[in-house]
């Protein structure tokens, strides 16, 4: 496997706006189930199913089951990195 291919491949899954606003709402609040997630990024639940698959495919989030529920949390403490520094670099005044 070459790094470099894989860190693109990784860039390309960070840049759909909602694969993001969901890396940083987990980055900043923690694990939280599908349905509270829908919620905050005010997709309709299929849409963010597909969005949550694709970044579990990632590995970026972890999907647990909890009674009826699925909660989803950031793979690791490097996915939040990523997000957050992304983030504070374009909030950043020139």
């Amino acid at each position: 496997m070459d790094p470099i291919t894989d860190a693109a491949a990784l860039f390309s899954v960070l840049s759909h706006p909602t694969r993001l606003a969901v890396l940083a709402l987990l980055a900043e609040q923690g694990p939280r189930p599908a349905g509270e997630l829908q919620e905050l990024v005010e997709l309709e639940r299929t849409a963010l199913s597909h969005q949550l698959r694709i970044l579990r495919e990632a590995r970026l989030v972890i999907a647990e089951r909890q009674g009826r529920r699925q909660l989803y949390r950031l793979a690791d403490h490097h996915v939040a990195h990523i997000v957050r520094d992304a983030i504070a670099h374009v909030s950043e005044a020139c």
